[in-house]
């Protein structure tokens, strides 16, 4: 009885070093392709979404290191930034922290500041831009100062905001569409910012919930959002314990609604508590490339 005690006590023990410094500290860097509309010329982009740092896991020097490896291994042409930067206490995390000073006091001593945070993300550069939205953590500190220090760093944050690019290499056109956050409570101007869309260019939307993504019909064939962690802490035959998300569906990876597609990235980071177990950190390479014409479109 007491070797079995032990052992469950050993796994016990394996699975808390796991998950609370092992895997938060891991990168997974994941691949993907990805057709779009009107797109003249391939691109590619890399995806980091929900960074929430503390000095344990993802110290300054350790993100930029990481950052700066990103931008020159993959050259990317557009960098896209999905929210949650700053990893500051929502409403919920505050009532527990609010009855455990001590505790609150040891959380605060190792998170991040943005204008870290907004430093580290300056050694990923996109080529054509380094495109932002924001997320609740981000909203639950101040969105304003968060958009504020991204902007110092040469980071443009759309908040329900259009941008459009062009290269000069190529002439190709894209157009990056960014939505407030649902998460926030800020509910998108989905009909107003989808009118102001230029026809026949190939389109992308930003969205730090895709809970967006079922009101968003009528904008761009591709969202890329986070904000769900994946889960954070998925167990084995039950999936993730918590998804802080209405349509619990979409949970990570993609999702198809007739000719729109959904991206949900995992992130990197972690709210409380600071647990990842079987959903890693991940950074995402979207390789965007033109969509085939069907064939009675071939002159």
């Amino acid at each position: 009885m007491i070797t079995v005690l032990a052992v469950l006590c050993l796994m016990a023990a394996i699975l808390v070093v796991w998950a609370a410094w092992i895997e938060p500290r891991r990168i997974v860097i994941k691949r993907h392709e990805m057709p779009l509309d009107h797109l003249e010329q391939p691109m590619t982009a890399v995806i980091v979404g929900d960074i929430q740092p503390n000095r344990f896991h993802w110290p300054p020097e350790r993100l930029a290191e990481l950052f700066g490896r990103l931008s020159e291994a993959e050259a990317p042409d557009l960098v896209l930034w999905l929210g949650d930067y700053y990893n500051a206490h929502t409403d919920k995390t505050k009532l527990l922290l609010d009855a455990a000073p001590r505790l609150r006091r040891q959380v605060d001593r190792h998170l991040l500041s943005m204008r870290e945070i907004a430093d580290a993300m300056a050694f990923l550069r996109g080529r054509l831009a380094s495109v932002a939205v924001l997320g609740n953590h981000d909203w639950a500190w101040s969105g304003t100062e968060t958009a504020r220090e991204l902007a110092r760093v040469d980071i443009t944050v759309l908040m329900d905001d259009i941008l459009s690019l062009e290269d000069p290499e190529t002439g190709a056109a894209v157009q990056i569409l960014g939505y407030e956050d649902l998460s926030s409570g800020r509910m998108p101007a989905f009909a107003a910012l989808h009118a102001r869309l230029a026809p026949h260019v190939a389109t992308l939307s930003l969205s730090h919930s895709p809970d967006a993504f079922p009101d968003s019909q009528g904008g761009a064939p591709l969202m890329i959002s986070g904000h769900t962690h994946g889960g954070q802490v998925r167990l084995p035959f039950l999936g993730p314990i918590l998804l802080p998300i209405t349509h619990q569906r979409f949970d990570r990876g993609w999702f198809v609604d007739g000719a729109r597609h959904l991206f949900v990235t995992s992130g990197m980071g972690t709210s409380l508590p600071p647990l990842r177990f079987l959903v890693p950190p991940e950074v995402v390479i979207l390789r965007l490339v033109p969509a085939r014409k069907k064939e009675n479109e071939h002159g």
